[in-house]
């Protein structure tokens, strides 16, 4: 069997961290180790860590002295402990489903081009009681090209649940672990860096779950006006100058990401005018003036400036009638949600990447 090590950090998660812990022993085909690296929670965290620890001897139980954050406390797991052939980061709030290591690991062993194997995840609620999502036996999956992850990751940005997210150790081992330099995006900034080495592989089949609620990033993440939105084109910027990729392949992908950006920030722009948030719209019209002095010129952009001169009051009606003429109405506020609950999370590669192949 494959060996896997799977790092779950944990803040203040001690009402989840027992149910993500069984998830992990319950895998079948793998040999699992996990380390839980407590960030100094304030919670219950450390007697439900040693707790689980001192039941099962292959967990082991790890408490920093001091808060790291996020980036820290990953990598004294995948950088200081992971040893195995995989490594899979896994946030105490979420949980794998029946299977998923061998599935991923799986693939990865056909695969040796292989550095990482993500799947899909099911988006759930913080009081959802960790259910049995059906078993796939069969599935199908995609190998892409390193560069054809990065240019999806700068077209669309994160395309992977980060739960489901395996890792080949040595590869890691090879790229570093996480950048601090990137506290909201280091998942897709190590994901990237690692897609400058190696292959990735898709897996069309649900592979964890991923809660969502009041204290997890992905909320963080809906309520800031520009979002980080910045830091995703430093991470792309920085990822490819520094791992020396090709410079026309880098410069192509970098534009194309901007392209992107400036569409995003005039939608954003103008959800910030209606909501009555002058400094997020300031801040917004600043980043695309950034990326581009003439992108006022851009559709986006335009629609933006005519919503200004319309006023506040009837840019919010039309919103209510579309909103009202909507068969899945958004929420009210307008905003793009992409970790709705009860919804699939993560990338499927479209027809372009046709090199489908049935586990």
């Amino acid at each position: 069997m494959s060996s896997v090590d799977v790092v779950i950090p944990c803040y203040n998660y001690a009402h989840y961290l027992e149910s993500c812990v069984a998830s992990v022993l319950a895998q079948a085909g793998v040999d699992v180790r996990i380390l839980i690296v407590d960030d100094a929670s304030q919670d219950d965290t450390p007697v439900v860590g040693r707790a689980l620890a001192a039941r099962d001897a292959r967990i082991t139980y790890h408490r920093n002295a001091q808060n790291k954050g996020l980036v820290g406390t990953a990598n004294v797991g995948v950088m200081d402990w992971a040893e195995s052939k995989y490594t899979l980061l896994l946030s105490a709030d979420d949980a794998l489903t029946e299977g998923a290591l061998a599935r991923a690991a799986g693939v990865m062993d056909r695969h040796p081009e292989v550095a990482m194997a993500y799947g899909l995840a099911r988006v759930v609620p913080g009081d959802f009681t960790i259910g049995r999502e059906p078993s796939a036996r069969s599935f199908d999956y995609v190998v892409l090209s390193g560069s054809e992850f990065l240019e999806r990751s700068c077209l669309h940005w994160c395309g992977v649940a980060s739960p489901t997210a395996l890792i080949r150790t040595a590869v890691q081992h090879q790229v570093g672990g996480l950048d601090p330099r990137f506290p909201s995006t280091c998942d897709m900034e190590i994901w990237m860096r690692i897609a400058t080495q190696s292959s990735v592989a898709a897996l069309n089949t649900v592979q964890a779950y991923y809660r969502r609620h009041d204290a997890n990033m992905s909320t963080a993440y809906m309520s800031r006006p520009l979002s980080d939105l910045r830091e995703q084109l430093s991470t792309a910027r920085t990822v490819l100058t520094e791992r020396r990729f090709d410079p026309e392949e880098a410069a192509r992908l970098i534009g194309a990401m901007q392209g992107r950006l400036i569409v995003q920030t005039g939608w954003m722009a103008g959800l910030a005018f209606e909501r009555g948030d002058i400094a997020g719209m300031k801040d917004c019209i600043a980043f695309a003036s950034e990326i581009n002095a003439s992108a006022w010129r851009s559709m986006p952009w335009i629609k933006f400036h005519v919503k200004r001169l319309l006023g506040r009051g009837f840019a919010q009606a039309v919103r209510r009638m579309r909103t009202a003429n909507t068969a899945a109405p958004q929420a009210s506020t307008g905003d793009f949600d992409p970790f709705k609950v009860g919804e699939l999370f993560g990338w499927w590669p479209e027809d372009k990447f046709a090199r489908t192949m049935t586990a």
